[in-house]
């Protein structure tokens, strides 16, 4: 019974490695369920049910611990905000998904192999969902997904009339992005590897339609990350950077198929306009305030600009203000009009202050003290996460804590890079 129940934990850690992108569909909107949080919980509970116990190591636990210590220390008293006690569960099931990942993660193959499957369900949905946000399905069909029980949204209009992001299996189309950037590079890795056994065309598609969802979140952010992965992942296996090279280029191939497809079927006046939505991004990708934009494209509700130097500025005041202990978790957002951050670092100094970020890099240090620097696989995913760190508060998304979880796990040691293809493996590569 126990064996048999280790082994339905270790199944469900797969299937939670397969959903941990899907944010858009929630169980119980205040806490924000997603499926993956509950299989989560569903694994501790069989882990120790078992009688194999959570198998965590002492360094992972004491590195959230010290973190989370620094994160308390910004407690603003009695009247603190709800924000402060959501952010704070969000950190506690990051800290809880580094320890599960960290005892369940020992084959990287197959923890890779399941990324591959599940970039390629990603790069599917985003594509049909793509195709539905142009309007390719009829002007009912953009707004029917967002309308299904327990779905947040699919897509998010923004900036100009015609402007309609793709969020795809997020909520937040630079967070989407975000997932696709870190699967591509992760897929990437695993069809190089040999471990995903499928025909030679298999691997460039399912890259190249993790790109092209990557494009039509027409997030800034993440179309610099999309770049940034590329790179990391020709660095990372630069042993055999021909391989690796005809592989990004043909999934590049890929993409701008797909890309020329989306442009070929899109209804003008329904929904996302390609050509419109893509050139509005492209003009304005370095503006980090106000944009100028007529008052009749504005969307109704909506706001042309981000205002996030203004939201920088604010958050340095705060942090000036108490610079030992931060004004308080969530308490930046939750006291303004203004939006949060969208930077790791500065909401993490003006919120939690200098004890907050010594905190966090302590976490760091004592994970590299345990696991050693990150390996190839590992590190060019963390490239993506540490670039999207400087526009997005990374730290209360799963896709970071998962990546420390791998680091911690060790899974990846000695496998700098993979190995050139031989026989019966040629095909998977």
């Amino acid at each position: 019974m126990s064996a048999t129940l280790a082994r339905v934990s270790d199944r469900l850690f797969l299937a939670l490695v397969a959903l941990l992108p899907l944010h858009t569909v929630y169980l119980y909107r205040w806490v924000a369920w997603k499926p993956w949080l509950v299989l989560m919980l569903v694994i501790v509970a069989l882990d120790l049910i078992s009688g194999r116990g959570l198998r965590w190591r002492r360094n992972g636990v004491v590195a959230v611990a010290v973190f989370g210590l620094a994160v308390l220390a910004s407690w603003p008293g009695p009247g603190a905000p709800m924000n402060f006690w959501r952010l704070g569960l969000a950190l506690g099931a990051g800290a809880l998904l580094l320890q599960v990942v960290g005892s369940h993660a020992t084959d990287l193959d197959r923890v890779l192999r399941v990324v591959f499957w599940s970039g390629a369900a990603m790069a599917v949905t985003g594509i049909l969902l793509g195709l539905t946000t142009n309007g390719t399905f009829g002007p009912g069909a953009v707004d029917w997904f967002n309308g299904l029980p327990g779905v947040d949204r699919v897509n998010k209009s923004a900036y100009v009339i015609g402007f309609v992001a793709l969020t795809n299996w997020h909520q937040d189309p630079g967070y989407a992005a975000l997932w696709t950037n870190v699967w591509f590079v992760l897929a990437g890795h695993a069809w190089l590897r040999g471990v995903v056994r499928a025909p030679r065309w298999v691997g460039p598609v399912v890259l190249g339609g993790l790109a092209t969802c990557t494009v039509l979140t027409l997030s800034r952010t993440g179309w610099f990350g999309l770049i940034c992965g590329t790179v990391a992942l020709v660095v990372a296996t630069r042993k055999d950077a021909a391989r690796t090279l005809r592989l990004v280029g043909t999934a590049a191939g890929v993409s701008i198929v797909l890309l020329g497809v989306l442009f070929a079927t899109d209804r003008p006046e329904v929904g996302n306009d390609m050509v419109r939505s893509v050139w509005f991004r492209i003009a304005n990708i370095v503006v980090l305030g106000q944009i100028e934009v007529p008052e009749e494209e504005v969307p109704p509700g909506g706001d042309p600009g981000d205002n996030r130097i203004d939201v920088w500025s604010e958050y340095w005041e705060r942090f000036l203000e108490s610079p030992v202990r931060g004004t308080g978790l969530g308490t930046g957002w939750a006291e303004t009009d203004f939006q949060e951050p969208h930077n790791l670092w500065l909401q993490l100094i003006a919120e939690t202050g200098i004890v907050g970020l010594l905190g966090f890099l302590a976490m760091i240090v004592i994970l590299a003290r345990g696991a050693g620097r990150p390996r190839a696989v590992v590190g060019s995913a963390m490239a993506v996460v540490a670039l999207a760190s400087l526009a997005q508060t990374v730290l209360f998304e799963p896709v970071l804590w998962f990546l420390l979880g791998l680091w911690h796990a060790r899974a990846g040691e000695g496998d700098e890079t993979a190995p050139a293809p031989t026989g019966a493996a040629v095909a998977g590569r």
